[in-house]
């Protein structure tokens, strides 16, 4: 699958960072996180309610090797998505601080929240919003349950059918405010230009070859005034030492080969590519794995991971 780089209208260069050896890499022996895949692809899917019923169309292309790659390595994992004590377990943790960033984001910030639903369980109530990168639904079925209609989109065809079957097996009361699609950004943005409340980008961006073009199209299908939610980890090395090369090779934490350092992108660059866009970041926050915890939680830096909320202006 190959994205279609969209030209700006103020061109920008990110700093090319030379590949650095794990041996030499430092960081993230803390942030055990585990992150999806997100990128493009032209294969699109309808979703039924109803699997039994599914009339489901796949429109397959070639990707690129780093495209298939990370969609290969992901699919290898989607039968365990919803083991809390599995690989992905990570990823469950997270929603304890991922699940607030943006329910709190968007009462502060979205003058449409009904204020009589603040301090209820259904806060998100008739909120439209996109996961880019949903993988099995993790987040996906979390904010649902705050009331909010989720779109989650995702170019692994196994672990939308995960998600979509634990969503029908487990979580039925949810199916109507649930959608999930094979469907890669660029196609989705197009037929929903200036839709979303909010569009999620959570544990996704580590994995895109051309962030520029990514985040131009989850930009695309924002509205106005909406807000993105990215979390992602730095890229510094530290964090890689700690967060990748102990996580993943020596204390086996997370899958190995789940992140690269050349794919890892600043929160410097995340910013300015954010302010091409038109969007104003109005929080940044660092966060981590306590391994003594084990939980997530928020800390007074970036250099391991970090969440930004940005707004598209008027």
């Amino acid at each position: 699958m190959q994205l279609y780089l969209r030209s700006f209208k103020s061109k920008m260069s990110l700093q090319t960072v030379k590949f650095i050896s794990p041996i030499l890499h430092a960081q993230r022996f803390l942030s055990l996180n585990v992150r999806y895949t997100q990128t493009s692809t032209n294969t699109t899917s309808t979703y039924m309610s109803d699997v039994s019923t599914d009339t489901t169309k796949e429109e397959t292309t070639q990707h690129t090797a780093s495209i298939q790659k990370e969609i290969d390595h992901h699919a290898s994992l989607s039968s365990t998505w919803w083991d809390l004590n599995g690989p992905m377990h990570g990823l469950h943790k997270m929603n304890e601080t991922r699940v607030p960033f943006v329910r709190d984001g968007l009462v502060a910030h979205d003058n449409m929240i009904d204020k009589s639903l603040i301090n209820t369980s259904m806060i998100l109530q008739d909120k439209v919003v996109l996961e880019v990168g949903c993988g099995g639904g993790i987040l996906t079925e979390a904010l649902a349950r705050l009331g909010a209609n989720l779109t989650g989109i995702d170019l692994g065809a196994d672990v939308i059918t995960t998600a979509r079957k634990h969503l029908e097996q487990h979580c039925p009361e949810l199916s109507d405010r649930i959608t999930y699609k094979i469907e890669p950004i660029e196609l989705h943005a197009k037929s929903n230009r200036n839709h979303y409340d909010a569009v999620i980008c959570s544990e996704v961006l580590e994995h895109i070859d051309d962030k520029e073009e990514f985040l131009t199209h989850c930009i695309e299908a924002l509205k106005p005034g909406g807000s993105i939610f990215i979390t992602t980890l730095n890229k510094n090395i530290p964090h890689w030492i700690v967060g990748v090369v102990l996580a993943e090779y020596i204390i086996g934490v997370t899958p190995k080969n789940t992140h690269h350092w050349h794919k890892l992108i600043s929160l410097k660059d995340v910013q300015r590519i954010l302010s091409v866009l038109n969007c104003k970041s109005i929080l940044v926050k660092g966060f981590t794995y306590n391994v003594f915890r084990k939980r997530f939680q928020w800390i007074n830096s970036t250099m391991m991971s970090y969440a930004i909320q940005a707004i598209k202006i008027q």
